[in-house]
């Protein structure tokens, strides 16, 4: 089920949502792209933001892949980036596996320790 706030889709952790992460800079990922929410939903409910982990075509070693009937790449776990839902356009595609997203979440968590 899609929560919704004022018609605003409202991500939860695991979802994969489509967003757009123009403008960037520098070397950063860019376009309108799939990514992985790795922030909860009361996180996004009560600020209006929700964290995300891009989704690319590229493979590269550390990158973790991600197949189901819609989205097919790889989970850049290294670029952790906080976007505004509304402005961003957030919309829901699927919902990534439980396995999966741990992957995800011990290799971003490197970053922090």
């Amino acid at each position: 089920m899609i929560a919704k706030s004022n018609n605003l889709y409202i991500p939860k952790k695991q979802d994969i949502i489509m967003i757009d992460f123009n403008p960037s800079l520098g070397i950063e990922i860019q376009k309108r792209r799939p990514a992985v929410v790795v922030s909860s939903h009361e996180y996004s409910l009560s600020t209006g933001y929700v964290a995300v982990c891009p989704i690319t075509s590229t493979k590269r070693e550390l990158y973790i892949p991600v197949r189901n009937e819609l989205v097919h790449g790889y989970v850049n776990p290294f670029q952790l980036h906080t976007f505004d839902i509304s402005a961003r356009k957030a919309m829901y595609l699927s919902f990534m596996e439980t396995s999966t997203f741990q992957k995800v979440v011990q290799s971003y968590q490197f970053i922090f320790e």
